[in-house]
């Protein structure tokens, strides 16, 4: 039997720790469950305190998150209560199971598992994991640098997932990008259906961005005297690119030089836009894989992209006026800066066909949540293909219908999830179905 997702998202929760500290949500706050816990989680969490839970007491369910076992737990009942494990296999995990949990309590867990019954039968199939991994590492002479080489990886794109730039949703991205374009006395230029922004501080530093019709996009910053400025190494600066999609790695090839696009000769022919930066947007903000190996490599963080400095300082700001902008760079005038605002206007929001939007938000309540910054809808939340079937197709179709911008799921996400970028429109009907 299906959960009641509407009723059992209305009830009062109450979240603790290992330190008897408890602190109770109620629905209809300014902030999600979800968010609240996590919060909750943020600020108590260190080596002596590891385990949290969430607690519905009208209905006598929880569910425990065991940090430093890397184990989750449902609980249903407060006598004979029935208590099921399960194994964390990364760190999106701890988001997801609560948001389900929030959602519909201990039922909708069901066929998001595998649930062991009891503690050993877990550690025996995590045992028997680890011992097949540890055979096929130790056959490849590589298990110690690649498991040192994988953390650091990881490391570098957690820190990413905080930063300024994938917090910032891609449409107030491209709106800030446009009114600095026309500050640098710009235009964006549109070819083929793809807009190009770029702006630079006249000492040789750049930042350029590409985007196409259906908002998958490419951010490329050059900081000439940083660490990764490999315009003498055309392999190196190659090497950069690694992992970013075909269709956006051809937005930066032989392309035009300009006073912010400085290109640099490609060891296979022809000419790649200068880089020390390199974030895709073909899904959630991400730095390319072949910058993250370097920044691995050479064991450089984010800020030696330069990103910080040449675009975040802009992102951060709550407002986003002439009067900010000139406070935080001197390479413009005021005069420039005036007129770059004044030159960038907003497109009217068109309104959305009501009967699919309502369809959609149905769906999102059944399936899904927001994701930790509210950029994405996440809609078929930890599913398969083959479980979600026609439904998916159905919300397909509906993202089409309503113009919303779909992007790739990340890399660990389930086979039948649905990652779409968040629209105002939307949002303002969400409120009613949370």
């Amino acid at each position: 039997m299906q959960p009641d997702t509407a009723r059992m998202a209305m009830r009062p929760l109450t979240f603790s720790d290992d330190k008897d500290h408890e602190q109770k949500w109620f629905p209809g706050g300014s902030q999600s469950a979800v968010d609240a816990f996590l919060e909750f989680v943020a600020q108590r969490r260190d080596a002596d305190n590891t385990s949290f839970g969430i607690e519905d007491e009208e209905n006598e369910e929880a569910l425990l998150f065991m940090f430093d076992a890397g184990v989750i737990s449902r609980i249903k009942g407060w006598q004979n209560s029935r208590s099921e494990y399960r194994a964390v296999t990364d760190r999106g995990d701890y988001r997801t199971q609560a948001a389900h949990f929030v959602r519909g309590g201990f039922a909708a867990l069901d066929h998001h598992g595998p649930w062991s019954p009891d503690v050993d039968s877990l550690l025996r199939a995590r045992s028997t994991h680890l011992h097949q991994r540890s055979a096929r590492n130790a056959q490849r002479g590589q298990e110690a640098q690649g498991e040192v080489r994988d953390l650091r990886g990881e490391a570098l794109r957690s820190e990413f997932d905080g930063s300024v730039l994938r917090r910032t949703h891609p449409r107030e991205l491209r709106r800030r990008l446009e009114v600095l374009t026309h500050v640098d006395g710009r235009e964006p230029m549109t070819v083929d259906g793809v807009t190009h922004f770029g702006f630079g501080n006249g000492g040789g530093d750049a930042v350029n961005a590409w985007f196409a019709a259906d908002g998958r996009g490419l951010v490329v910053t050059f900081d000439h005297t940083g660490a990764l400025n490999f315009f003498e190494d055309p392999q190196a600066q190659a090497a950069l690119y690694d992992g970013v999609p075909a269709d956006l790695l051809a937005l930066v090839r032989d392309v035009p030089e300009t006073d912010t696009t400085l290109t640099v000769s490609h060891p296979d022919g022809g000419t790649l836009v200068a880089a020390s930066g390199i974030f895709t947007l073909s899904g959630p903000c991400a730095m390319a894989d072949g910058l993250v190996s370097r920044l691995q490599e050479a064991q450089l963080g984010a800020e030696d992209t330069g990103v910080g400095w040449l675009l975040e300082g802009f992102l951060a700001m709550d407002d986003f006026t002439p009067a900010a902008v000139a406070e935080a760079t001197g390479w413009w005038s005021a005069e420039d800066i005036v007129r770059g605002f004044a030159a960038s206007e907003q497109e009217p929001i068109e309104p959305l066909d009501r009967k699919a939007v309502d369809r959609f938000c149905r769906i999102w309540s059944d399936t899904g949540y927001n994701d930790r910054w509210d950029v994405h809808y996440v809609l078929f939340d930890s599913d398969t293909l083959e479980n979600v079937g026609e439904a998916r197709d159905e919300l397909l179709g509906l993202v089409q219908a309503l113009g919303l911008e779909r992007v790739d799921a990340p890399p660990r996400a389930a086979t039948g999830e649905v990652w779409v970028r968040t629209d105002p429109r939307i949002d303002a009907e969400l409120e009613y179905w949370a």
